[in-house]
């Protein structure tokens, strides 16, 4: 993360984030605000290099769905000509 640089060779998905961190911080540490003030900023880059909560949330999700099947085997998408001929 030290570089900014994405694989591609861009910025990064997360510097945007960083960058905000890193401001923040700056402001903390003149005395402009309060450390509280940065924790939000910092759980969204830290969610942004992990996805914790995205992939809870996913579970969640996912848990609601069996529940509300119960029992029956997951369906799979249609793909294809199979599939055109469904929607009619």
């Amino acid at each position: 993360m030290a570089s900014g640089f994405g694989l591609t060779g861009g910025k990064s998905r997360c510097y945007d984030l960083w960058v905000d961190l890193a401001q923040c911080e700056t402001e903390f540490k003149s005395g402009a605000i309060e450390r509280s003030a940065c924790q939000t900023k910092l759980a969204d880059f830290i969610e942004c290099l992990d996805h914790k909560r995205e992939r809870a949330r996913l579970e969640e999700i996912r848990e609601e769905i069996l529940q509300k099947n119960k029992g029956d085997p997951p369906r799979r998408p249609q793909r294809g000509l199979l599939a055109l001929n469904q929607i009619e």
